[in-house]
C-alpha cells in the first residue's frame, strides 16, 4: 500500500480527532489555590446586543413587522428542534479553515441569542416609531402554530 493511500484512508481519522479537540470547553485552570476553573465557549461571549444598521433605522413600519415575521417564524422552535451534536459542529469548526465555507450551524446557539438580539432591536424600533409591536416572548413559544401577530396599539 503506497504512502497516498495510507493517506486517504487516515484523514477521516485525523478530523474525527480534531474535531473532539476543537469541541472541548477550553477549561482553564490556575495553580493558585483561589482561582476558579474559567470556561469559554462560543455561546458566552460576551451577551449578543444588536446595533440597527442606517438602512435599516430608515425602515417603516410594514417592512420592519414583515422582517420580525419572518425572522419569528424561522427561530421559534429553536428550543424544540434537535441539534447537532458537539462532535459535529467541531468537525465543522476544525474543517472551516482546511476546506472553507461559512461555518453555520457550528453554534446554534450562538445564532439564536442574535436573531433574538435584533427581534429585540427590531421591536424597540417599532415601538419608537409608535407602531404596532410584538410580544416576542408569546411569539417565541415553541407551541405557538398561528402566524405572528403584532399587539394592538394603545390609542390616545
Amino acid at each position: 500500500m503506497t504512502i497516498r493511500a495510507r493517506a486517504k484512508k487516515c484523514w477521516p481519522l485525523a478530523a474525527l480527532l480534531l474535531g473532539a479537540c476543537a469541541s472541548q470547553t477550553g477549561v482553564v485552570a490556575s495553580p493558585a489555590p483561589t482561582a476558579t476553573p474559567v470556561a469559554e465557549t462560543v455561546t458566552r461571549l460576551p451577551s449578543a446586543s444588536y446595533q440597527l444598521k442606517p438602512e435599516e433605522l430608515a425602515l417603516d413600519c410594514k417592512k420592519l413587522t414583515g422582517r420580525m415575521a419572518v425572522r419569528i417564524v424561522q427561530i421559534r422552535d429553536f428550543a424544540s428542534r434537535s441539534q447537532s451534536t458537539s462532535l459535529s459542529r467541531g468537525l465543522q469548526t476544525a474543517m472551516k479553515p482546511a476546506f472553507g465555507g461559512l461555518g453555520e450551524g457550528a453554534d446554534p446557539g450562538g445564532r439564536y441569542a442574535r436573531d433574538r438580539a435584533m427581534l429585540e432591536a427590531y421591536n424597540q424600533r417599532l415601538a419608537e416609531k409608535n407602531c404596532a409591536n410584538f410580544d416576542l416572548d408569546a411569539e417565541l413559544d415553541p407551541n405557538a402554530k398561528e402566524p405572528p401577530r403584532t399587539r394592538p396599539l394603545k390609542k390616545s
